[in-house]
């Protein structure tokens, strides 16, 4: 193996956008033709919505397909304890037997729903996941230690499985393990690659002194890749957490239930994450409210929608992520290919104020231009269900240790002036004091922005 050579799997990764699509077409006929003859849920689903895969002629014909998402996935769950004894749907495209793991999500925004992978789904996963991790700087033998919850989700047994696929040697401590005794196995293996979320990072900088008489910059590691919720995008997180490790390489990456534990991944000039699982992840934008397929452009923004175009255990076909991103395909100062996105907020996380439709985190950015006088930590609180929202829109935000109490008031001003000024509509601010909320610390793969009062 060429330790040096610049992508994991140059004759994809370099292939251009006309071979791409051609060969996108191809596994998708392959695909439809697959559950539609071996799932009597698709052959229905299909049949119901006119549609036929045996005439699929283009990639722009499979706009007319239905989509497929978590209430429909739930459902279809419910169903199959019901009457086939597995949690794995009605949309199941495999014989049960095949499957060798279940993955589910958090949970943290409902009933946790479940994803089972064959051999072959595993090896498709780890194929995506190599080239991620060879963007990031790993190499075969690199010890990384995977500071995630080690359990079902997909951040984390299941990433420990492609980690140590790919030939690294991996160190699964988990980010329930006290943070002592994170320092003292740090300084015994010597890892130079942390996998965490940026909250968990950001606990080791601001408690690892006092539990383990050690500062994180002192533990020798050289890159944190970050998933599980915002923050590696943002500058200001980014550099921190850069600058309590010391200085380290800090990317950002995401990944999905239905597609690839780690499908994106930043580069050095951290603008957006390369999506580099085309060839078995097809990858639209919608228009969350018209549905329509917008077209793949640099700049468009809209929801995504996934199908994976080898996934043999029920393979959610055009699975409406809800994630709302801005996509570039412009070449990547990086020099590396592979369209590019940011993930801007959540679909089903919109609001109406005053006529604006906004997403939690677009104010949470704004409230983290205050740092450090604040956490970066908030909650939107909402009387009544989303997404109508009276003004003013109630915001409480976690000020930082150092700041005094008398100072909060004008501080809490600031921030309402600027929102107010960005967004256009108006918030009341509450201040609340360091460690008010409950912070995550890696234990889920989402933060929590809102606070339900309803």
């Amino acid at each position: 193996m060429d330790m040096n050579r610049h992508l994991w799997n140059p004759k994809i990764e370099l292939m251009s956008r006309d071979e791409m699509k051609k060969l996108q077409l191809e596994k998708l006929k392959k695909q439809l033709i697959r559950v539609y003859e071996e799932s009597s849920y698709y052959k229905t689903k299909f049949d119901n919505s006119g549609v036929n895969p045996y005439k699929l002629k283009s990639l722009e014909q499979y706009a007319d397909y239905p989509f497929f998402d978590k209430e429909e996935e739930r459902c279809s769950q419910e169903e199959s304890k019901r009457q086939l004894g597995h949690p794995l749907g009605m949309h199941i495209t495999c014989d049960p037997r095949k499957v060798i793991r279940i993955s589910s999500t958090s949970g943290t925004t409902g009933k946790p729903t479940f994803t089972g992978y064959t051999q072959k789904d595993r090896e498709v996963v780890s194929e995506i996941a190599a080239r991620c991790l060879w963007r990031n700087g790993l190499r075969p033998g690199d010890v990384i230690m995977h500071a995630f919850v080690l359990s079902m989700w997909i951040a984390g047994c299941p990433v420990v499985d492609v980690l140590q696929n790919f030939g690294a040697c991996v160190v699964p401590i988990g980010a329930l393990t006290g943070l002592q005794r994170f320092a003292s196995i740090t300084r015994e293996v010597f890892p130079k690659f942390l996998n965490c979320t940026p909250s968990y990072a950001e606990h080791i900088i601001k408690n690892l002194p006092e539990k383990a008489g050690i500062e994180a910059k002192n533990l020798g590691f050289e890159t944190l890749t970050l998933s599980g919720e915002p923050g590696a995008a943002v500058p200001h997180i980014r550099e921190r957490i850069s600058d309590g490790f010391g200085g380290a390489r800090i990317y950002d990456s995401i990944g999905s239930t239905h597609a690839s534990f780690i499908s994106a991944v930043s580069c050095d000039e951290h603008a957006g994450m390369h999506f580099l699982g085309e060839d078995y992840i097809y990858f639209e934008v919608i228009d969350s409210k018209t549905h329509e397929v917008l077209p793949f452009e640099d700049g468009v923004e809209g929801e995504i929608v996934l199908t994976g175009l080898e996934k043999e255990c029920a393979p959610a076909i055009r699975w409406r992520d809800k994630d709302i991103v801005q996509v570039f395909i412009q070449q990547c100062k990086c020099g590396k290919p592979g369209f590019r996105f940011n993930v801007k907020g959540r679909a089903d996380d919109m609001l109406l104020v005053r006529g604006v439709n906004v997403y939690p985190h677009a104010i949470k950015d704004i409230v983290l231009t205050f740092l450090p006088k604040v956490t970066g930590t908030i909650r939107i609180v909402l009387d009544n269900p989303p997404p109508v929202v009276n003004p003013p829109l109630k915001l409480r935000v976690e000020y930082a240790p150092e700041i005094p109490s008398e100072a909060t008031k004008e501080l809490a001003r600031e921030i309402e002036d600027k929102v107010h000024h960005i967004l256009r509509f108006r918030v009341s601010v509450e201040m609340v004091p360091p460690g008010a909320f409950d912070h995550a610390m890696g234990l889920t793969l989402k933060s929590e922005l809102i606070e339900k009062r309803y």
